[in-house]
């Protein structure tokens, strides 16, 4: 019988967030072991459901579930998270045996003064299990160490949101080819000198992908990067495994790398706007989303950026509602408040200033639920939670704000947000705001991505205004 351990660390950390994630918000979202791990589905197609058809076809393996824990993106780890999940992990694999580990990785994982906290967690665990054979996949967004490859004995990437499934199953192929003698891997990462916003390279990344590769290679993966995430490997990169061939493997991650630095969309991505032109502009499309893709829940944003919101105080056009707005001291003063009550309340920039003074509006408390109240400013309806939430069409519902009675709909969020509302808001409009997930990646206050990667980014950042002014004065 071969003993399959399994663990999950799959946090993507903002650095421009400056909330630390805590135990307490992984452990809210997900912190498990045993058997209750693999019942626990958090998405369709995610890598554990990989995990369960692989076993399915193997009656004479078995897995056994370590430590698994993930959050929401966020700001970097707290030092208690990564201590505790080690602590878990080593502990179990030191009391057991097992004949191979696998592991369930984002890639663009942050701490508290460990800015490489993901290869810290690869090296104490290389150190523990010396000998063990140890796997993993990782997103897409995944920022790839050149250690990687000594660290794994093999890894894949999933190529999608609903490819953790297959991305798992890629690299559990890769580890039974190791127990049972047949390969042995040997990898490569070759990188992109330049740092992008993941949107942009998805097409990219699609046109690299390779559903079968020549001997000796075994696997083949792309990576976009994760802008937001501050570290010397953050950006695209191509890890790339060969069978006992490490020559094979440098020249396929090259030519991988090549195509991906040929193949990116240096054109301007979505055209984005000064946010009151883009307030001003909504509706004149029909019913229209108002995008703030710089302060994204989905990316680590923070969720209180106030510019957007400023905006649309000033516009304060009839059938308009904003969300998700994260201020707790405005939940608070609700809630203390009572519905029906009228307060003078700051909104915004709860966690920092840096992306723009908060904004004193006078309010109606129109609904207070156990976690978000709804409050109004003129003829703005405002969803405002305790914590930074992803804006849903259930939300909104739940709060008691119809969209159906509405013109214009103002969101904290980018792509994502756009198709979850692309039923009831055919039109969009991309506001350019400050915030920790802005696509001006030159205004952010990086200090360990290499000063030519940044460089890049600043031409590309220039290209984006020169074409957004075009396209507004055309």
């Amino acid at each position: 019988m071969i003993r399959l351990a399994v663990a999950r660390a799959w946090f993507c950390s903002n650095s421009f967030n400056p909330r630390r994630t805590r135990l307490e918000d992984v452990r809210r979202h997900e912190w498990t072991e045993g058997p209750a791990a693999f019942s626990r589905a958090l998405e369709p197609r995610s890598d554990f459901d990989g995990v369960a058809a692989f076993l399915a076809a193997r009656p004479d393996w078995e897995a056994v579930a370590l430590r698994c824990a993930s959050a929401p993106a966020g700001g970097p780890l707290a030092a208690e998270v990564p201590a505790a999940w080690l602590w878990d992990v080593e502990l179990a694999l030191r009391r057991a045996r097992f004949d191979g580990l696998y592991l369930s990785l984002n890639g663009a994982c942050q701490a508290e003064g460990d800015p490489n906290c993901g290869l810290s967690l690869l090296r104490r665990l290389r150190a523990v299990a010396r000998r063990l054979p140890i796997v993993a996949s990782f997103a897409s967004v995944a920022n790839i160490s050149d250690e990687v490859p000594l660290l794994l004995d093999g890894a894949s990437a999933a190529r999608g949101p609903a490819d953790g499934a297959a991305a798992a199953a890629r690299a559990l192929g890769l580890l039974e080819g190791i127990l049972a003698g047949r390969t042995r891997p040997v990898g490569a990462v070759a990188r992109v000198p330049v740092v992008v916003p993941p949107e942009r390279m998805q097409r990219t990344l699609q046109g690299a992908w390779q559903d079968e590769l020549p001997s000796p290679l075994l696997d083949a993966s792309v990576f976009s990067g994760f802008a937001w995430a501050d570290s010397p490997w953050t950006g695209p990169s191509a890890l790339v495994w060969a069978d006992r061939d490490a020559g094979v493997a440098r020249e396929a991650a090259a030519a991988l790398a090549l195509r991906l630095t040929r193949g990116r969309e240096r054109g301007p991505g979505r055209i984005s706007h000064p946010p009151e032109l883009a307030i001003a502009m909504a509706g004149a499309q029909g019913r229209t989303l108002v995008l703030d893709p710089a302060d994204d829940p989905e990316l680590g944003g923070i969720g209180d950026t106030p510019e957007i919101l400023r905006a649309a105080l000033a516009c304060d056009r009839p059938g308009t509602a904003l969300g998700v707005l994260a201020d707790p001291r405005a939940v608070a003063a609700a809630r203390l408040a009572g519905e029906g009550a009228e307060l003078v309340q700051p909104l915004g920039a709860c966690l920092t200033p840096a992306f723009g003074p908060p904004v004193t509006a006078r309010l109606s408390v129109v609904r207070v639920l156990e976690e978000i109240a709804v409050l109004r400013a003129g003829e703005v309806s405002l969803l405002v939670a305790e914590r930074p939430m992803v804006a849903a069409p259930a939300l909104f519902a739940a709060a008691g704000i119809d969209l159906g009675a509405l013109d214009v709909l103002v969101l904290k969020g980018g792509e994502w947000a756009r198709m979850t509302f692309a039923r009831p808001f055919p039109a969009a409009i991309a506001a350019d705001c400050p915030g920790p997930t802005s696509h001006d990646l030159a205004g952010l206050p990086y200090s360990l991505v290499p000063p030519a990667r940044l460089a890049a980014a600043a031409r590309a950042s220039g290209d984006q205004r020169r074409s957004n002014a075009e396209q507004q004065w055309a």
